[in-house]
């Protein structure tokens, strides 16, 4: 993920994490703002329908008050027999709706119903309520009787519902004593629960808590427990949350909180609040993007687009090593300084580049010097060797017996005819001579053969000191190979100069396999080193010793050339570090014999690796090449002998 990926995903997570917070934290701080100037806004509609419940109430009184202080009222009430125009004037029907009365009575002190009307609620017509007002008298346990001294008001309950009742006393003037009382009344349905919805602009019920809560409706039903028993009102959400619906009591006229009311109002504010919140929200939203869009531009060409530069001149510089180019920023900030430091940094490295690249040189071909030194010295080891044989050879010659011979023809010089045919010493020369030329023929043969070995291993150190200029120039012999033939090379060059161990047996595992196109000096070296370091392997150790050549084809047109032996063994995390240079187990040993042989190997296109079972169980070196080099123009065939010896 590139660095302008990363700012932009970091500022966006940012951007919105801080837009979600203020948004949760605008709608629990407002929107119980709103929750609560909405919850406020109930309660003063439950007031106000609670106040237009008082206000009707006096306005019942008023009217009360308004037909008890008539003179026709009081002089009907003292002598109500006969006032049928009274009646007529103030009772009718018609007379009741124009004062918008649904109950009005004229009663004694004593109770007595002196004249009556009610009206029904619905139809607005005549009709009787005998349990709650009866005709003929009201008992004094009656809410509204008004005989005790005191003028009831308030709210009752009957059998058509809530009533709202005032009453007024009739006195005359100047009088001390009343002479009766008036109780007007207005049922709480139709037009008048109409007029208070209208007045309050609110939707409100009030019905009686009976016993008997059945005919409540749901949601009052639900909480007319806990309204009755909380002093403060209650309110519900209903209507899938878009009303408000707020309970309290009302008291009737013998001040018993006996009545439920209920406001509802549409939640406008929370809606309003939320709507707000929502544009909050938004606008939020809008800046943060915004802001995020200005800070991106602002860090892309601040910061991200010069450390895109500095990046790309860094991985140009990289992957073209060209350490001379320069950044060059004329920035005064961090980023130029850091380019500057870059460039500094890449001088100083062009200057340690050319001191590595000298040191390698010298270390390179030391290493390879190194490397042949070693070579040679594995060479003189049998150059030395057959030297010594020759020496050998030369004095062991018959030449004693040839001077005896000499000195005894002198003698015989003057008559050699009778000493050849008559002296015993002369009819022996024929055979001494036969038998001295035989011997004297052995041992030419055996120095030819030991002069031979020593001009193949000067041959050998010459072509290992003409190799260091090959590999100098690059260049590589490829000739077919006989890697048998390499093989009993190698034994003769790594032979120890006291002879060859009677306890080491050598197995040859020799398999047909075409001629094979190397560099036949490159191989011979790497099979020396690798006999060599079987040889010593195995110096020391008790009982035989078993060396095993092997040859075999590896699939692939690749050859595989192995040299196993039974010495000391290589533990599992040495076996990668041996072909490093310098690593040895011997304390007389350098490290560069495995270290040669495995560069060796890697520049005619093979490989060579170490196999072995752990420490006591011996080794197994393993060299694998391309049965044709590359460039090569052999023609195939088999070459090597397909034997198996010990």
């Amino acid at each position: 993920m590139s660095l302008s990926t990363k700012i932009a995903a970091i500022l966006t997570v940012l951007i919105l994490s801080l837009t979600a917070i203020g948004a949760a934290v605008q709608n629990r701080v407002f929107g119980h703002i709103f929750s609560s100037i909405e919850s406020e806004e109930a309660g003063l509609e439950l007031l106000r329908v609670q106040s237009a419940l008082d206000a009707e109430i006096d306005a019942c009184a008023r009217s009360a008050r308004r037909v008890a202080t008539h003179d026709h009222t009081r002089t009907f009430a003292a002598e109500p027999s006969g006032r049928e125009d009274f009646r007529a004037e103030n009772m009718s029907t018609a007379a009741l709706r124009g004062d918008d009365l649904d109950l009005l009575y004229v009663c004694s002190m004593r109770g007595d119903v002196l004249g009556g009307t009610i009206l029904d609620p619905v139809t607005r017509e005549r009709t009787q309520l005998s349990r709650d007002f009866p005709g003929g008298r009201l008992a004094p346990e009656h809410p509204a009787f008004a005989g005790r001294g005191s003028l009831p008001r308030g709210m009752i309950t009957t059998a058509r519902g809530p009533m709202l009742v005032g009453t007024a006393r009739i006195q005359e003037p100047g009088a001390e004593a009343p002479i009766g009382f008036v109780i007007a009344g207005r049922f709480l349905s139709g037009g008048l629960s109409k007029r208070i919805a209208d007045r309050t602009q609110t939707d409100s019920t009030v019905v009686h808590i009976g016993a008997d809560r059945a005919g409540l409706p749901a949601d009052m039903a639900d909480v007319v427990d806990e309204v009755t028993s909380s002093a403060a009102p209650v309110q519900r959400v209903i209507e899938g949350g878009d009303t408000l619906a707020i309970y309290g009591t009302f008291d009737d006229i013998q001040r018993r909180p006996v009545f439920l009311v209920r406001a509802r109002l549409d939640r406008r504010i929370s809606a309003a609040g939320a709507t707000a919140l929502a544009s909050g929200a938004l606008a939020d939203a809008t800046l943060g993007i915004a802001i995020l869009l200005a800070l991106l531009f602002i860090l892309n060409a601040v910061v991200v687009k010069p450390i895109g530069a500095l990046t790309h001149h860094a991985v140009e510089t990289g992957r073209s090593e060209n350490f001379r180019a320069r950044f060059r920023s004329d920035r005064s900030d961090e980023i130029g300084t850091l380019g500057s430091a870059f460039d500094e940094m890449m001088g100083k490295l062009e200057e340690a580049r050319a001191q590595v690249v000298d040191t390698a040189r010298a270390a390179g071909m030391s290493e390879i010097a190194t490397g042949i030194l070693h070579n040679v010295g594995n060479v003189l080891n049998s150059v030395n060797i057959s030297a010594t044989l020759v020496s050998q050879r030369v004095d062991e010659l018959c030449v004693d017996d040839l001077q005896r011979l000499s000195e005894v023809l002198a003698e015989n010089i003057d008559d050699l005819s009778t000493f050849l045919a008559e002296d015993p010493r002369g009819q022996h020369l024929q055979p001494f001579l036969s038998a001295l030329v035989v011997e004297l023929g052995e041992e030419q043969a055996s120095i030819r053969s030991e002069v031979d070995s020593l001009t193949s291993g000067i041959d050998h150190i010459c072509e290992l000191i003409k190799s260091q200029q090959d590999i100098a120039k690059g260049n590589q012999l490829v000739e077919p190979t006989d890697f048998a033939e390499r093989f009993d090379e190698a034994l003769r060059i790594t032979q120890p100069a006291e002879g060859e161990d009677g306890a080491l047996v050598v197995v040859r595992r020799f398999e047909e396999i075409p001629e094979v196109a190397a560099d036949r000096h490159k191989v011979l070296q790497i099979l020396v080193n690798l006999v060599q370091n079987a040889r010593q392997a195995m110096d020391g150790r008790p009982g035989t010793h078993e060396l095993t050549l092997e040859i075999a084809r590896a699939g692939d047109g690749r050859v595989r050339v192995a040299v196993a032996d039974t010495g000391h063994g290589i533990a599992a995390a040495e076996l990668v570090r041996v072909f490093h240079m310098g690593v040895t187990t011997r304390a007389e040993g350098h490290g560069f014999g495995l270290h040669s042989a495995a560069n060796a190997a890697t520049e005619m296109g093979g490989r060579l690796w170490a196999e072995s079972e752990g420490p006591g169980r011996g080794a197994r070196f393993v060299l694998e090449l391309p049965i044709r080099a590359e460039g090569s123009e052999s023609a195939s065939g088999p070459s090597n002998r397909g034997v198996e010896a010990r």
